[in-house]
């Protein structure tokens, strides 16, 4: 899928509503047992903004936006209002190969921790480093398009956190807008309802 790498409108996605959807399928057993699978390793998330477009300037940047990226057919950067930035408290990094790490964004609660690979960071995310105990600003090259950081002088025990904010790869639901006319004195167009969700690049 071809990526748009350009923020869906912020002012426009506040009030987004939505989050994350795991893929799992169940099952229940003759004695009344409930059987569970997950089907993939992460949730893909989705959002509905249900509030309309307040101004015929966020109409016209709205409708531009769904031209260029051919409806349905591009992916493009989001903003979850509720979950957009990391720190040395909820991250992580994870080796993938050589010097180069997959930034992550992690959740613990209790003894479970779940890590979520983020794929969209911001540019100015800052690595650091902990050696011994000490925290201090790893010296790394990381790439906005694929949220993997090259590392330079690791040593042996050395772990990693980041810090920054994020975004998701996202993609309009529908190939189709719907968009409403209003009368009064001045003709005014809205489109409500829009569905967005997270694609795998």
């Amino acid at each position: 899928m071809p990526f748009f790498d350009e923020l869906f409108p912020e002012h426009i996605s506040r009030d987004a509503s939505g989050g994350p959807r795991f893929f799992t399928s169940k099952a229940y057993a003759a004695a009344g047992q409930r059987i569970t699978n997950r089907e993939a390793a992460y949730p893909l998330h989705e959002w509905t903004i249900a509030q309309p477009v307040r101004s015929r300037e966020d109409f016209e940047e709205l409708r531009a936006f769904f031209y260029v990226v051919g409806g349905d057919a591009d992916a493009f950067r989001f903003q979850d209002p509720s979950d957009f930035e990391g720190d040395r408290g909820n991250t992580s990094l994870t080796l993938i190969e050589g010097n180069v790490y997959q930034l992550n964004r992690t959740y613990a609660f209790g003894s479970r921790v779940f890590v979520r690979p983020i794929f969209k960071p911001v540019p100015g995310v800052v690595v650091w480093r902990n050696r011994a105990g000490a925290w201090t600003q790893a010296s790394a090259v990381v790439d906005v398009a694929t949220g993997r950081a090259a590392i330079s002088d690791h040593a042996g025990g050395d772990t990693y956190a980041w810090s920054g904010e994020f975004h998701v790869p996202v993609a309009f639901k529908d190939p189709a807008a719907v968009w409403r006319f209003l009368g009064g004195p001045e003709m005014f167009t809205e489109w409500s309802g829009i569905e967005l969700e997270e694609v795998r690049l």
